[in-house]
């Protein structure tokens, strides 16, 4: 307030504000009330500064009441009363919003604070979003030509609204706050959000430091100039490139594809938090380095870098049904924070049980996989990294149900293993007692028969007998016929030769004439499961 002279004399003041059909009283009177100032400083003898207190919508006039020395009393009178009044509404009360930009789809959450206590009078707020290309906030709440916020709650100092955004059209909204949502609840603050698509990150993650290229793409064209920029920010990407400030890191290679989609070189700067497993980066797209921002932020997180090239694993194999376990050294950047993405597979199969024993080792347990040699795949939240050479070997093991058969029976075994279902040419019965020349079969052997499918002299010494008509259940799962009325002799199927007692092996052969196999994966590596005993009785 300005008045020449008017304050010279005053060294305590207070004040009231009275609405505009009102008049200042004569004197102070009560101190408690809604219409008092907050503050009143006499800055000068022609100026005193009023702070305004939550007041309901209207206009007001300002009182100053202010007395020579000493504290102010009720019956102080009245020093100053403004000529000029003061408007108040919710449509001059414009709140901070962080962010002031979000996505179009529902569940933003946005903040909107304000200098004061701006919602005082609302016990549940409210707020909608109506589009500025259709008009200003109602002063009162009303959805028409509005949609609501999904839901909206307040402070208890009464200066920040917290709201979550619903499912929005792309533009810009008037964002209006009200003390409730009924119909006649007064509009406390209005101010002004922007809703884009926001593109999509591929990859979303990746080392720290940069140094890796992603790409940006975004729903629809609107990279329409010919110079796209980007940032990178751990807080709000600005609604203009002139509003990048130092918290931004610019990217300097950025190449556009097509009107919806750049490549973008992510800078040095973008880096993990000291003593965090990860730290989420806004990427922030631009028409140009000049131009307005184009898309919705979209997070890109980056991890300490990943490094798992040329790992140890102990040991380096086990049967292709799984349930081995393993440890692998020899990596880098494993997160050691409980929660830290952390996943782990061989040859696509994935680890079970997986868990970290430092910054450079894991364990975990093997799922099933087909036989053959395969490469180790880690993926933390600086992406995936898979081994340069083969890790680790599977072998075709088998564990049967049952274990153990009387002789001169037929009974039917389930075989469990891996790799079956890419197994083709199941051959017919054997009709002599040697090894088919091709197709897969299920066998019936002694150890005279591993001894001579290692040294390479045929699969034909120490067969027993088959097990017919296999029938594949799953990739990890077959049934057969096991003849242990007859035998495989030298001349082929000796009828009524009950199979001896004994302990044998069940062996899977696949496609035996296949030389170009390697001799470990052309029969199943037998695991202790996979005896069968045959008895009289």
């Amino acid at each position: 307030m300005t008045s020449v002279g008017a304050f010279t004399s005053i060294t305590a003041a207070s004040g009231r504000f009275v609405a505009n059909s009102g008049t200042c009283p004569t004197t102070f009177g009560t101190t408690s009330g809604t219409n008092l100032a907050a503050t009143v400083v006499v800055n000068d003898a022609d100026t005193a500064t009023l702070t305004v207190p939550a007041l309901a919508a209207g206009t007001y006039r300002a009182c100053i009441y202010g007395v020579t020395s000493g504290a102010v009393a009720g019956t102080t009178p009245l020093s100053v009363n403004s000529t000029d009044t003061l408007v108040l509404s919710g449509a001059n009360t414009a709140p901070t919003l962080n962010p002031s930009v979000g996505p179009i789809t529902s569940g933003a959450t946005i903040t909107a604070t304000g200098l004061g206590p701006y919602l005082a009078s609302a016990t549940t707020p409210a707020a909608t979003f109506k589009l500025a290309s259709v008009g200003a906030c109602a002063t009162t709440y009303t959805t028409t030509s509005a949609t609501a916020a999904t839901t909206v709650t307040k402070n208890v100092a009464n200066t920040v609204a917290t709201i979550t955004a619903p499912a929005l059209t792309a533009g810009t909204y008037n964002l209006c706050v009200y003390a409730g949502s009924g119909t006649s609840s007064a509009l406390l603050a209005t101010t002004s959000y922007t809703a884009m698509a926001a593109p999509t990150l591929s990859p979303k993650a990746g080392n720290s430091a940069g140094g890796n290229t992603i790409t940006v793409t975004t729903p629809t064209a609107v990279i329409t100039g010919g110079s796209p920029a980007v940032t990178f920010t751990k807080g709000n990407c600005p609604t203009t490139y002139a509003g990048v400030n130092s918290d931004h890191v610019a990217a300097v290679t950025v190449t556009k594809i097509s009107t919806s989609k750049v490549a973008v070189l992510v800078p040095v700067g973008v880096v993990v938090d000291s003593g965090a497993s990860t730290t989420a980066w806004n990427t922030c797209l631009f028409m140009s380095n000049a131009g307005n921002l184009i898309a919705a932020p979209a997070v890109y997180t980056v991890a300490p870098a990943l490094g798992a090239a040329n790992p140890a694993i102990s040991p380096s194999g086990g049967p292709a049904q799984g349930g081995t376990s393993i440890v692998i050294t020899g990596l880098t950047g494993i997160p050691t924070a409980d929660g830290a993405t952390l996943s782990a597979s061989l040859g696509g199969s994935p680890l079970e049980n997986l868990a970290v024993v430092d910054a450079t080792s894991i364990s975990g347990k093997t799922t099933a996989h087909a036989a053959g040699d395969v490469k180790l795949s880690v993926t933390t939240a600086a992406g995936t990294q898979t081994s340069t050479a083969n890790e680790f070997t599977y072998s075709y093991g088998i564990t049967i149900s049952p274990t153990a058969s009387a002789t001169n029976t037929t009974p039917t075994i389930d075989v469990m293993g891996a790799g079956f279902s890419s197994i083709t040419g199941w051959g017919t019965a054997a009709t002599a007692g040697v090894a088919p020349a091709t197709g897969a079969y299920v066998f019936l052997v002694n150890n005279s028969w591993f001894t001579s499918a290692s040294n390479g002299s045929g699969l034909n010494a120490g067969l027993v007998t088959q097990c017919t008509s296999p029938t594949v259940i799953s990739d990890n799962e077959l049934i057969c016929t096991l003849d242990l009325a007859n035998t495989l002799g030298a001349t082929g199927l000796v009828l009524a030769a009950d199979v001896p007692d004994g302990a044998y092996s069940l062996v899977v052969v696949n496609d035996i004439s296949d030389t170009s196999l390697d001799a470990a994966t052309q029969y199943s590596r037998v695991s202790s499961g996979a005896t069968l005993t045959v008895s009289e009785y």
